[in-house]
């Protein structure tokens, strides 16, 4: 539930020793953006939030969108971490633990920082598009080798398709993985199972003859 909006407090509001950090301000924004969106966020709300004011939001960041930026920013730093050590712990093990572990970074990231989440995959401001697509980029590129192998483990080899079906499934998993962030009884663990038994199930049954048209078309451009 978002909190009532208040009258602007005087900057004496803190002590200088207590005044928030760069990171509490950026929870707080954070925090505002993915309750009420970007047009609904105003410096007025992310200040009482943070316990503090808007001249102090204003020097530390400047306007509204470069906030914005800031917050996306650090967010998207933070995912990437995650994945990436995830996909880092999987290194070497069996291809379905590593379609397990990979799949299971997002849901645990959406059940453990749903804020974030949130924030970073329900917003469309064009602010954060580049840094979003850079992160999607980096997630279906690794899912995309794991597409390979296993292809390569059943006697084929990898096309255009492989690709394709990478996009397919981080689409599904993103979506479903924001399914577990706006749904607070939801079991993300559990989700996240669900989803790997889905994945699995899908590159098992894979019809090859479709796989062979999407290369072929490929091939023929």
């Amino acid at each position: 539930m978002s909190r009532p909006s208040s009258p602007d407090r005087s900057s004496t509001r803190r002590s200088p020793a207590a005044r928030p950090t760069d990171d509490e301000l950026l929870d707080a924004a954070r925090a505002v953006f993915a309750e009420r969106g970007y047009a609904q966020a105003t410096m007025g709300l992310i200040a009482e939030r943070a316990d503090s004011t808007k001249p102090t939001l204003y020097a530390h960041f400047g306007d509204k969108a470069a906030l914005f930026r800031a917050t996306v920013t650090r967010e998207v730093a933070a995912l990437r971490a995650w994945v990436l050590s995830a996909y880092e712990t999987a290194s070497g093990r069996p291809l379905e633990e590593r379609v397990r572990l990979s799949v299971m970074a997002m849901f645990g990231y959406a059940g453990a920082h749903p804020d974030s989440f949130r924030m970073l995959f329900d917003s469309a401001v064009d602010e954060m598009s580049n840094e979003r697509r850079a992160l999607a980029d980096t997630i279906t590129a690794h899912v995309a080798d794991r597409v390979r192998e296993h292809l390569l483990a059943h006697g084929r080899t990898p096309g255009a398709g492989a690709d394709l079906l990478a996009a397919m499934m981080v689409g599904l998993v993103g979506r479903a993985a924001m399914h577990v962030s706006h749904s607070p009884g939801a079991d993300p663990i559990a989700a996240g199972e669900l989803a790997t038994g889905f994945v699995m199930a899908a590159l098992r049954g894979l019809d090859p003859a479709l796989l062979d048209h999407v290369d072929a078309g490929q091939c023929a451009r």
